[in-house]
């Protein structure tokens, strides 16, 4: 819920990658397109940093390639995209398509953004498993959803 703890997050972070048998959960924060903004990117960076996630933060304005590029090199668990732009249409399907090609389709992405209801049932359809909006601020809440992405994609309950 929204009102998850920290300490409660931190603990199925170390539990999620002790099952996983990774050192630690790696998240993977992109930002796709020409989209200047990158505070609501870094504060999530911030906090799955303090729950105990490695993050890899790629900085702004990158190509879908690069970000699909990133992920695989990185071999991260979760990939993050934050799209304030309007562009989640077009620039979300491409790094979907790109995982995909790259024989990632099984890495969960989760989209944060100013994203309209309609389009947010549009990115789940083409198989984004989260979309998170402004209206989802408890960022601790934020990272204990993604944990659980992880561990659907992992097949762990």
């Amino acid at each position: 819920g929204g009102d998850a703890s920290l300490a409660a997050v931190r603990e199925r972070v170390a539990a999620t990658a002790r099952e996983l048998g990774s050192g630690r959960l790696r998240l993977l924060v992109g930002k796709p397109g020409l989209d200047g903004h990158s505070n609501g990117a870094e504060q999530i960076a911030v906090r799955a940093r303090d729950a105990g996630f490695e993050v890899v933060y790629q900085g702004i304005r990158l190509t879908a390639g690069q970000i699909v590029a990133a992920a695989v090199e990185e071999d991260v668990d979760l990939v993050g995209l934050s799209v304030l732009s309007g562009s989640h249409l077009a620039a979300v399907p491409a790094v979907l398509d790109g995982l995909r090609a790259a024989g990632r389709g099984d890495l969960p992405v989760v989209v944060g953004g100013i994203i309209p209801a309609g389009d947010a049932d549009a990115l789940r359809t083409a198989g984004v498993a989260r979309v998170f909006t402004p209206k989802d601020f408890a960022l601790t809440g934020i990272i204990d959803q993604l944990v659980t992405v992880i561990r659907e994609a992992n097949g762990l309950s």
